[in-house]
């Protein structure tokens, strides 16, 4: 093994330029392949973060009819029963989130509109995604509060500023009705459209009285203290309670939607990655064809002189693995620093294009990932086309007949 590895590495070397041409073009196409893909997580990694931070966590606790009839009705008893079971996973909890999500009808003097109450437990809403930093006017809730936040989309709709009174009807609990008159107490900027226009704060315990839904929520939030144990976390949740009576879902199941257009988007990125695989591998062909063409003669000596097919082969397809992993380790060291720089340094976007990203609530930059994962496939996707080109020179040996070499 020791012999073949040394005299394919000679022979490698016999040639500089071809060599290193052949190279530079598997360096150049795992650097592309690493630093798009690391494009394309880190943009949807930003992107479920989002929404996992402003909408749904990672986890939810329901009520199993909540989400076919999202209703005050199909809320769940926030007991001491399900304390427990959320306690008795607390070392891989970070916090819970209690909400009540239901819509009510909202009233000025001026105007009228269907909104989304959302009642909130302030600190612990503080934890997921902290509001108060983006106060537009006015204050925040705090525990207990009798006074309700409005989103800037609805305030502006509605024509209210803080200070003003909003009428709220709706429906709660088992057919109670639900109707007050709130004061406004701030105003608060939402980035997502369709939160901003339609999205009225309320503490918890003003929203279930106001829904006449005591200890009731329509949602309990679980965020893990680390994301990728996610499944692990509702799967051992699921099991502990009453099947009958709850369910817990993960936030692949709420974004299932979301999810269905990033595969779609994906198989756009699938064809340009198809694309810098199509010119490794034929980049790796060609040198193997040159190789063979100039060495017929070298060939035909070897095997005339009694060198086994079987080696020889061997020798050749040692070459194509030696320049191929060379090239592969090459782009690996060189694609690290640029996606850990771009990691860690964003690219800033400006414009039109900035701002509509501000508008849906995303940070106006093109973030990169940097995980081994990223590396880890492309090593792999090169390494097995160049177990593949590295047959043909095999065949070719094994085919040859001495007679007809010149």
């Amino acid at each position: 093994m020791n012999i073949l590895l040394k005299i394919a590495w000679r022979n490698i070397w016999r040639n500089k330029k071809r060599s290193l041409i052949t190279i530079s073009s598997v360096l150049f196409a795992v650097l592309l392949a690493i630093v798009f893909k690391a494009l394309e997580v880190g943009s949807y990694g930003q992107m479920i973060e989002n929404m996992v931070r402003y909408s749904t966590g990672y986890i939810q606790v329901q009520d199993v009819l909540y989400e076919e009839e999202p209703s005050m009705d199909h809320s769940l008893l926030y007991d001491e029963n399900l304390k427990a079971i959320i306690e008795q996973h607390s070392e891989k909890i970070d916090f819970t989130v209690p909400r009540i999500q239901h819509f009510a009808l909202a009233a000025t003097p001026t105007q009228t509109r269907g909104v989304m109450v959302m009642g909130i437990d302030p600190l612990a809403e503080a934890k997921m995604n902290d509001l108060t930093q983006n106060m537009q006017s006015g204050a925040f809730l705090t525990p207990g509060d009798s006074d309700i936040v409005l989103a800037n989309g609805l305030a502006e709709i509605l024509k209210v500023a803080v200070g003003d009174s909003v009428v709220l009807l709706g429906q709660g609990f088992q057919g109670a009705t639900a109707a007050g008159v709130y004061r406004v107490k701030g105003i608060v900027n939402i980035r997502l459209p369709d939160l901003s226009n339609n999205t009225i704060y309320m503490s918890l315990e003003a929203a279930q009285w106001f829904f006449a839904a005591e200890d009731r929520l329509t949602s309990l939030i679980v965020m893990p203290q680390h994301p990728r144990e996610t499944n692990q976390i509702a799967a051992r949740l699921l099991d502990a309670v009453d099947p009958d009576w709850l369910t817990v879902v993960t936030w692949e199941h709420l974004l299932k939607d979301i999810l269905a257009m990033m595969r779609f988007d994906q198989a756009g990125s699938f064809v340009m990655m198809l694309i810098l695989y199509i010119v490794i591998t034929f980049g790796l062909l060609g040198t193997i064809l040159t190789m063979i063409m100039e060495r017929r003669r070298e060939f035909n000596m070897l095997l005339s002189l009694g060198m086994k097919r079987r080696i020889l082969a061997g020798v050749c397809y040692t070459e194509t693995l030696l320049i191929s992993f060379a090239g592969i380790l090459s782009g690996i060291l060189v694609s690290i620093p640029i996606v850990m720089f771009f990691h860690n340094n964003p690219i800033p976007l400006t414009g039109d294009m900035a701002q509509t990203m501000i508008d849906f609530g995303f940070e106006p930059v093109i973030p990169f990932a940097f995980e081994p994962r990223i590396f880890i496939e492309q090593v792999r996707v090169v390494a097995v086309l160049s177990l593949l080109v590295g047959l043909y020179p095999v065949y070719k040996v094994f085919r040859m007949k001495t007679v007809q070499i010149k």
